[in-house]
Order: C-alpha cells, then sequence, then structure tokens
C-alpha cells in the first residue's frame, strides 16, 4: 500500500523549541507510513512559496499547519479550491479555531490526523479577507491591539493587556443591516462568528455551528462590574446563550456600519481603519481534521 504524503507548514517563532520537535516525533510514532515534507515560513514570500508547492504537488493527502490562527489562516487563503484536509498543530499563543475544533494540545491534534477523522467546514468572506474563526469589533479587538503593541508574549503579557483593555472599555454604536433589515445597537463588543470559542475556551457563540452555511453575529453591552461578570461566567460555562444581555442574529450575510471607529479584528490580526464591513458566509469550502475523545469502553480496553 502506497504511504500518504503530507506537507508540514511550520511557523517556527511558534511554540518552543521541545514543542516543535516532539509533533515530529508524535507524527512519526504515530504514523510511521506516511511521507511527510516539512516547509518553515520566514515572514517574506510565504503565501508565495507556499502556493508554488501545493502547485507542483496536486497529490498531498493532507497539510497540516504549526502555528497559531495567523500562520492557519494565512496558508488556507492559499488552499481555497484545495481538496486536500488540513490538521491544526497548535503551537501559537492564540488557538482559538482548534479549540474550536476540539483540539486544546498537540496529543489530541495528532491523534484527530492519525483518526483521520473530519469536518467539512464554512468559512466567512468579510471584506474580501478570509475568517475562519471569529471577527469582532470593540472590546476584544481592542484586547489584540494591546496585545500586539505589548513587548513580550505569553500569559503574562496577555493579562496585563487585559487589565488596560479592561479600564478602556467602552460602548460603541454599529448599524446592522441583514435581509433587507437596519438596525443600531449599541455594544462594548460585536462578533461575526464561525467559530464558538475563544483561544482561552470562553464560548461566545454556543449555539453556532462550522457547517450550517450561516453566521452570527453577537451584541454584548454589559452594563457595570455585575453584568460583566455574569456574561464571564456565562461564556465559560457555555450559557452565554441564554442571557438577556446579549443579542444575537443568524444569518447568511450582512453589512455593519462602524459608527464610531471601534477597534476590528478578523481570526487575530487587527485590520485598521476599519469603517464598514460586508460579511458573508461561504458554505462547506475546507475539511479539517477534529478531534473527538474516546468513548469511555476504548479507554478502558
Amino acid at each position: 500500500m502506497d504511504s500518504k504524503r503530507f506537507l508540514y507548514i511550520l511557523n517556527p517563532v511558534s511554540g518552543n523549541g521541545d514543542e516543535r520537535e516532539n509533533v515530529i516525533e508524535m507524527i512519526n510514532e504515530l504514523m510511521p507510513d506516511i511521507k511527510l515534507e516539512e516547509f518553515e515560513t520566514t515572514g517574506k514570500n510565504d503565501v508565495e512559496k507556499i502556493k508554488k508547492i501545493i502547485s507542483e504537488n496536486q497529490d498531498y493527502d493532507g497539510i497540516l499547519i504549526g502555528g497559531g490562527d495567523g500562520t492557519v489562516k494565512m496558508v488556507v487563503e492559499v488552499l481555497i479550491g484545495s481538496d486536500a484536509p488540513i490538521g491544526i498543530i497548535p503551537l501559537g499563543s492564540a488557538n482559538g479555531l482548534a479549540k474550536c475544533l476540539g483540539i486544546s494540545n498537540i496529543t489530541e491534534s495528532i491523534h484527530a490526523i492519525s483518526t483521520s477523522k473530519m469536518k467539512s467546514m464554512d468559512y466567512l468572506d468579510i471584506n474580501g479577507e478570509i475568517c475562519l474563526h471569529l471577527s469582532d469589533f470593540g472590546f476584544n479587538a481592542g484586547l489584540v491591539k494591546k496585545f500586539d503593541e505589548d513587548d513580550g508574549r505569553g500569559m503574562v503579557t496577555y493579562f496585563k493587556s487585559t487589565l488596560r483593555q479592561f479600564f478602556d472599555m467602552q460602548p460603541y454604536r454599529f448599524e446592522i443591516t441583514t435581509d433587507g433589515k437596519t438596525e443600531t445597537v449599541e455594544a462594548k463588543m460585536l462578533v461575526i462568528a464561525n467559530g464558538d470559542k475563544y483561544g482561552t475556551g470562553a464560548s461566545i457563540n454556543p449555539t453556532g455551528k462550522m457547517d450550517d452555511g450561516l453566521m452570527e453575529i453577537i451584541a454584548l453591552n454589559p452594563q457595570g462590574f455585575d453584568e460583566i461578570a455574569s456574561l464571564s461566567i456565562a461564556m465559560f460555562r457555555g450559557t452565554l446563550d441564554e442571557s438577556d444581555l446579549v443579542k444575537t442574529w443568524k444569518v447568511k450575510q450582512a453589512e455593519i456600519r462602524n459608527l464610531d471607529a471601534a477597534d476590528f479584528q478578523i481570526d487575530g490580526e487587527v485590520i485598521p481603519n476599519t469603517s464598514s464591513v460586508k460579511a458573508t458566509c461561504k458554505h462547506d469550502q475546507f475539511k479539517f481534521f477534529i478531534y473527538e475523545p474516546p468513548e469511555e469502553e476504548e479507554i478502558l480496553s
């Protein structure tokens, strides 16, 4: 039987050296019959280089991506129209999309790839940009911006950025047009969601499905500490949809005007000076490897 060929695209500044080496060891141990070809990004002409590799090798059985949400987004933009399934190796500081696919660590990622369990997934076209996971205006986008501006990485920097953004929290006005109807809402954070979770595990979109041809627009406008605490608890419990403090639209496309110049981000990348967006859900565009915990009988055996 012919061995399968996988292309492994690695962002070498993601994770640490031990993690990166463990990935190769685990793949070789769990999938000894595959042929693994490696490509490391450099930050210079990576898209063009990956396009060339893919165009010259149309028969890959899978594309593996080692990095965070930004690396995944960059590679997937090259893969539009490809049937090769995609596996995420979560090495970044933000691995929100991996969380949405049930993957919390490298072990679960390699297990997902080795069992070949896959899911077809939509993506969002937002002003011509691909969004696989989550985009938002306001609080979280401001947090991403502060995190990018801070020196250093890791949870300490993230915590410091969160505190700074918490004290800067303010409401913004948005004009939302869906199905020919326009309404103005005020929100401290307005989310355009394909996925359901942030990298922290907080569930911002508990009723969302990444393969239903629809996206969710979620407006959160808590007043005071008690309501902020209530929403935070609901996100980590996965019950945000039950809160009276949240309004959700489930649509195929929408236009949003950013009336107060709130910060905006797509999959962890801040998009400056975004005064309006047009967002459309593109149905069943990609196949991703997913992790499903083994049944109890399998564990016992």
